[in-house]
């Protein structure tokens, strides 16, 4: 069984950088740039396009909260048209840069305290897959919840992929014995996804090709 490694890129914000996201990228499959919301300015998000078109990665958009200052780890608590709107800017940012360098973006992955009500809260993962449907229905939505996943792919009628979050305690062998296998792993430490690489090579899920489909 072969599994999607992703991890997080442009996870920074003018003079406050992050080089070791591109020490981790060096040993994914695809790779999701912060929209400027929790993180992420233009010329770091563009940096992050271009790596990414070198290493041949897919592209997804990696939304939060608009909490710069908290890097997206407060919730907030916003109103349907809020979350959609919130949304769709955010995957429209990435989207514009992405056009320039003849990328399509394939999947949205939510952040922080975004990522964490998406995997707890089954009304809120429906509207944030109903904005990232209206922007674009071939797009992939990474949710950490398999219930969760079921419940927006037979409502919102969009495609997710179940992520599971690595740590120093899990092993390849453990994945691939889970009753509900994931789609994708996600990896935030470069000796964690050094130690799964070297058992496996990752491979991007079959996103979808979403420019020549809609």
């Amino acid at each position: 069984m072969v599994f999607d490694f992703n991890s997080d890129l442009a996870q920074e914000y003018g003079i406050y950088k992050n080089e070791a996201a591109y020490e981790i990228a060096e040993y994914v499959s695809s790779v999701n740039i912060s929209a400027g919301f929790h993180a992420g300015d233009p010329l770091s998000i563009k940096q992050a396009l271009e790596f990414a078109k070198m290493k041949n990665l897919a592209v997804g958009a990696h939304i939060g909260y608009p909490d710069i200052s908290g890097f997206g780890y407060r919730n907030m608590d916003m109103k349907e048209d809020e979350i959609e709107a919130t949304v769709i800017y955010q995957l429209g940012a990435i989207s514009a840069f992405a056009n320039t360098l003849n990328i399509d973006i394939e999947h949205v992955r939510c952040h922080g305290a975004m990522y964490e009500k998406l995997n707890n809260d089954p009304e809120f993962a429906k509207q944030v897959a109903a904005a990232v449907k209206k922007f674009n229905p071939w797009l992939n939505l990474i949710v950490g919840n398999p219930e969760i996943k079921a419940e927006v792919e037979k409502e919102v009628q969009i495609n997710c992929s179940y992520e599971v979050l690595f740590n120093e305690n899990m092993s390849i062998r453990q994945l691939r014995e889970m009753p509900v296998k994931p789609d994708t792993i996600h990896f935030t430490t470069l000796e964690n996804v050094k130690r799964a690489y070297d058992v496996i090579k990752p491979s991007p899920i079959n996103y979808n090709r979403v420019k020549e489909q809609i």
